[in-house]
């Protein structure tokens, strides 16, 4: 999939994924692996959670409508290749409530994935920060 075209929105919003519609995939094996990927890049990009749980249902007998909504969230989460800028996001919990998240474009191009991982904590404690002073 490195050539591939990305798509705007991570779900169809079109189509529905059922249990019993076409045959099972030859590698399931696969499809899990890719998919337990997916689910723990959910911690850093929340913005395809609810997809990722979509595909996540199947993961007993996958099909093939199952692993094209697979490789679409993979499509969403590539790189923009005119910037190279990659998108951030958090999550903040009260608890196991989800209370506020955001996900947005990188204003600047990162070096490494470390740089990115610092600039996601640097504004999740600043989003957190004007949270807790507008509250008050």
């Amino acid at each position: 999939m490195t050539h591939c075209n990305p798509c705007a929105t991570p779900v169809d919003a079109n189509s529905k994924l059922s249990a019993d519609v076409d045959e099972l995939i030859s590698d399931p094996t696969y499809y899990r692996s890719l998919a337990g990927t997916l689910q723990y890049l959910t911690f850093t990009r929340p913005e395809i959670s609810y997809a990722v749980q979509q595909i996540c249902l199947f993961m007993y007998s996958p099909r093939q409508p199952h692993l094209q909504a697979l490789k679409r969230i993979i499509r969403y989460i590539q790189e923009c290749p005119n910037s190279r800028r990659s998108t951030s996001g958090y999550c903040v919990y009260l608890g196991a409530n989800l209370i506020s998240w955001s996900s947005k474009r990188q204003p600047t191009v990162s070096r490494s994935s470390a740089e990115s991982e610092y600039k996601g904590v640097a504004n999740t404690v600043a989003e957190y920060l004007l949270d807790t002073q507008s509250a008050s």
